[in-house]
């Protein structure tokens, strides 16, 4: 394969500040010994090699996933790396999610260096619970936030027995308990439908690859209630003298066809090259940015790598062929297994609650899986609070903040936040009046519908 140095590429600098700034100060807490290390580690793992072979002669994987689970805060702060100082290996995607929560910390990163114990807790974090970043990501944005509405605030270190929360807040003579509770990024529910979807549409990729077709699929019946073969028994004839419109509608699917705009794609990349398994490449077989759906395509291509190694590098020259193919359910047991509850986390956040101090639980949740699923775990959770009893706890106010990162061939990311609070006492006044974590409160307001029922951006 061609190789290109880095410096024959006029690839754009990052420069967003609050973002290096962050970053930075988070790597303070590591010698460069041990980053190096671990950056080669991350890379031994996620580097890919071509191989000689025909397409589709090998079974498919268990799904695609990019993801180093035993040094989670290793792999984000990776990719912000990869983001300020090697651009041309950074990963879009994934990096949506993170990078947005860094500019946050960025822009008030005098404030949150004054938060007690966050110091503490972010060595904790890289150092020892390397896995858990998620969670501690969520607990110092918390803490920053009440922190931004002009409270004391300060960590509170986990007790081996006995009851504590995670962070304490006090202002104007008040005290307040806060524990936080972050759901995982998607459910094993999602992960199971998204391999079986990959294993379905394998079974087509040859024939769509060759005639450069996009499918547009609406499962009316839970994909795992079907067979691998699926599509190939439905779809083969009728690919062969494939047409574009709807080509099936019954009971468990509706299927519409298009085909992908190959000149479009040609005309592009005789001026640009893009970078594969990109938002850019997405779009241009997609014909449009990738939205709640599940997405597979696939290419025949020219490639090239820019840079040394072989760690998300690869880039394109030329396309010959490709396809694509949406996905998505509307069955209402996978929008009901989808629509996580908040149940577990309530539960768990109110046996750390003295009956000492006022109570709030925050709560944090990705909305990756559309409107339909969101309107459904909205319905669970009024559900659930309902249902809570708040007897020797004092609990006052639960905060559930609902993150979406969107990835678009112009921007490095997008980020949408819905906040939902919720009480059960009725004439209690909230004790944050600005309550986004992450997007800035002139971008948009708590009054304003939820992310998921606006247009996408």
């Amino acid at each position: 394969m061609i190789r290109i140095p880095v410096e024959k590429i006029n690839l754009p600098q990052y420069d967003d500040n609050h973002v290096i700034q962050s970053w930075e100060w988070f790597m303070s807490f590591m010698s460069e010994k041990d980053w190096q290390k671990r950056k080669a580690d991350i890379e031994n793992k996620i580097a890919v090699q071509f191989k000689a072979t025909q397409p589709f002669s090998e079974p498919l994987s268990e799904g695609t996933l990019v993801v180093v689970k035993n040094d989670v805060i290793g792999w984000y702060l990776y990719l912000l790396d990869m983001l300020i100082n090697e651009p041309h290996k950074y990963e879009f995607f994934q990096g949506s999610r993170i990078v947005p929560i860094f500019k946050r910390f960025g822009l008030d990163l005098d404030l949150l260096r004054n938060i007690g114990g966050v110091e503490k807790k972010i060595k904790e974090l890289i150092r020892k619970r390397k896995s858990e970043a998620d969670a501690f990501l969520f607990e110092i944005m918390t803490a920053l936030l009440w922190a931004r509405n002009g409270y004391q605030v300060a960590f509170l270190d986990e007790k081996k027995a006995g009851k504590t929360s995670d962070i304490i807040a006090k202002k104007d003579g008040e005290t307040w308990s806060i524990e936080c509770k972050r759901q995982s990024k998607t459910s094993d529910y999602t992960y199971r439908e998204n391999t079986k979807r990959q294993k379905m549409v394998s079974y087509i990729s040859k024939t769509l690859l060759e005639r450069n077709i996009l499918l547009d699929i609406e499962f009316h019946v839970e994909l795992e209630s079907l067979p691998d073969t699926f599509l190939k028994n439905l779809l083969e004839e009728q690919l062969k003298g494939a047409v574009a419109g709807k080509i099936v509608s019954n009971a468990n699917v509706d299927i519409e066809l298009s085909f992908v705009d190959m000149s479009t794609i040609k005309e592009h990349l005789e001026n640009n090259f893009v970078k594969d398994y990109s938002p850019m490449l997405h779009s241009l077989i997609g014909k449009k940015p990738i939205d709640n759906k599940g997405f597979t395509c696939g290419i025949s291509a020219n490639f090239f790598r820019i840079g040394d190694g072989n760690v998300n590098n690869v880039y394109i020259s030329d396309i010959n062929n490709a396809f694509g193919v949406y996905c998505s359910c509307d069955a209402k047991e996978a929008l009901w297994a989808k629509a996580r509850d908040i149940k577990n986390q309530v539960h768990k956040a109110m046996l750390q609650f003295n009956s000492e101090n006022k109570a709030v639980i925050h709560v944090g949740m990705e909305t990756f899986d559309g409107p339909q699923v969101e309107k459904k775990r909205f319905d669970k959770i009024k559900n659930t609070i309902g249902k809570i009893s708040t007897q020797n706890t004092n609990l006052r106010w639960i905060f559930c903040s609902f993150f979406q990162a969107y990835s678009r061939p112009d921007e490095y990311w997008v980020f949408d936040e819905t906040v939902s609070t919720i009480s059960p006492y009725f004439s209690l006044r909230p004790p944050l009046n600005t309550r986004l974590m992450i997007v800035p409160e002139d971008e948009i307001t708590e009054d304003d519908a939820n992310h998921w029922d606006r247009p996408l951006p």
